[in-house]
């Protein structure tokens, strides 16, 4: 039996059409890059994270903002009934007069005990986790894709080994159909070897199916709205030798000292934190002096059309009546029912939990890490198990095989032999992909980019 050899499948130069509903035609194939790609373009959780950094980064530009100089203008018409009073002092009685002015204001901050400096700092800080909170969702779903992707290449792989198996119980039916015409089995042995292979097309259906399922996950992570010609490119992949002689693991302690300077979530609780001591400094100025500076410009024009006493014209109105002010304004704490002292508190208490959550995000770094590692070492011995299972398991086959052709062994024989092989396969497969991914996971915790 001519079983395809993992060597081979996992160059995996071509893609066999799948039976019945995966004979579909496909537009285009895509690599695990573009795959991301896609993902991390189309995701809602990740576009979530972009408006809120983008949030931020509004509130960022406020804090700056603070500083400079408010400017207001303004224009006011009133109209008066009875006795008013003219520009010029005067009290007469009239049954309508008019009065409009016309008004300029600006202030400035000239001491805030250091508030909005600090500020301007806690928002920085917080644009700053917000990017970091944006990579880390990104890393996320790239490890997602790459999980689903690998689970693709593994149910093709074992739609493979399926298809082969079939092919060779077929051929089998043919070589039995000859050995009963001649006499040399009796006829209730084809009725076996042919119930085998029609469970051996069961397999390759379902298998299929399969496949067809690991696609619809990998296609609804990308939220593709149409999945009806989406597969996915076959990459060149290192076959198993390679696999076992390659690099040994690292250590889990190893991957952790590099995880600390380069994964997103360590960088983001560690600039919270920076940021916490800031709000800590903005509370604190409340028990500073607050200075500022304030200036303005009025002027008015008045209309009593009293035919007595003419009014003064437009624009010599607007010369007399021009004012113009400057003015320091200085604003000393006293007592605000201890509203400064506990927001004081509040910041502080902030502080130790933002401490708490930085070792709690490095506590859970290193146990991830740590299961990671474990994962990969027990997939490296489980590919080496299988591989030496399925090296048994084919010479047991090549035995049991040689004996069903000759008339010396049973259908059940044979086919005992042959479900141990494409139970190895498959299982050596798992293994197999499993070892990948565990190492492409502890790749991402070393900082490296998922990728095959």
């Amino acid at each position: 039996m001519n079983f395809p050899n993992l060597k081979i499948l996992a160059a995996a130069a071509t893609a066999s059409l799948l039976a019945g509903a995966h004979v579909a035609a496909r537009a285009q194939t895509w690599t695990l890059e573009k795959c991301i790609e896609r993902a991390i373009a189309n995701n809602l959780s990740i576009k979530m994270e972009e408006i809120s950094h983008e949030s931020k980064a509004v509130n960022l530009h406020t804090a700056k903002a603070s500083r400079l100089p408010s400017l207001s203008a303004g224009v006011d018409q009133s109209f008066s009934f009875g006795s008013v009073e003219d520009t010029r002092g005067a009290i007469s009685k009239q049954k309508m007069t008019s009065n409009i002015s016309f008004s300029a204001s600006s202030s400035m901050p000239l001491f805030t005990g250091f508030q909005l400096s600090n500020e301007i700092k806690v928002r920085q800080y917080s644009v700053m986790a917000a990017e970091e909170s944006l990579k880390r969702a990104k890393e996320n779903i790239a490890v997602a894709v790459a999980r689903a992707f690998l689970d693709v290449l593994l149910k093709k792989e074992i739609y493979k080994i399926s298809e082969e198996t079939l092919s060779f119980t077929s051929g089998n039916v043919k070589k039995t159909e000859v050995m009963v015409s001649t006499g040399n089995v009796p006829l209730a042995q084809l009725y076996e070897i042919k119930s085998q292979q029609a469970s051996d097309e069961a397999r390759v259906t379902s298998a299929g199916n399969d496949v067809s399922l690991s696609l619809l996950t990998l296609g609804q992570l990308l939220e593709l709205s149409d999945l009806s010609s989406f597969d996915i490119e076959l990459p060149t992949l290192p076959d198993s030798t390679a696999l076992l002689l390659e690099a040994e693991i690292p250590s889990s302690e190893k991957i952790y000292s590099q995880a600390l300077s380069v994964k997103p979530q360590i960088r983001e609780a560690e600039l919270q934190l920076e940021g916490s001591k800031y709000t800590l400094k903005v509370a604190e100025s409340g028990y500073w002096p607050q200075l500022s500076l304030s200036m303005g410009i009025s002027d008015r024009y008045f209309r009593a059309n009293n035919p007595l006493r003419p009014d003064e014209g437009f624009s010599t109105q607007l010369g007399d009546n021009l004012q113009e002010y400057v003015g320091l304004s200085l604003r000393i704490p006293v007592f605000n029912r201890f509203a400064t002292r506990n927001s004081v508190r509040s910041a502080q208490i902030d502080i130790r939990n933002r401490q708490l959550a930085l070792e709690d995000v490095k506590k859970t770094l290193y146990k991830e890490i740590q299961q990671a590692y474990h994962n990969a070492v027990a997939a490296q011995k489980s590919y080496r198990a299988a591989q030496k299972s399925v090296e048994a398991a084919r010479e047991a086959f090549r035995y049991a095989d040689s004996k069903y052709q000759t008339g010396k062994s049973s259908v059940y024989e044979f086919t005992e032999a042959k479900a141990t092989l494409t139970r190895s396969l498959s299982e050596e497969s798992q293994a197999k992909y499993s070892y990948i991914f565990a190492t492409k996971i502890l790749d991402f915790y070393s900082g490296r980019p998922v990728e095959l």
